[in-house]
């Protein structure tokens, strides 16, 4: 597994809440649906999947990883 990053850019992000519906280990979503991460750094394969799928299926692309 190759050690990467996660970020939600918030001025991006306009609160469909994909990224909890796909990842909830990996995000959290306010009373309007924007998200945030809350544990940025991936402990496995499976934490580094969710992600992608996450990056993959947001809308407004505000959600990326990046190699650490």
């Amino acid at each position: 597994m190759t050690d990467v990053t996660l970020r939600i850019d918030s001025g991006l992000c306009q609160g469909h809440a994909i990224c909890y519906l796909l990842a909830p280990d990996l995000f959290e979503v306010d009373d309007e649906g924007r998200g945030s991460v809350i544990r940025d750094t991936m402990k496995s394969d499976d934490d580094q999947a969710q992600a992608a799928v996450a990056v993959d299926r947001c809308p407004e692309r505000a959600i990326s990883l990046r190699s650490a």
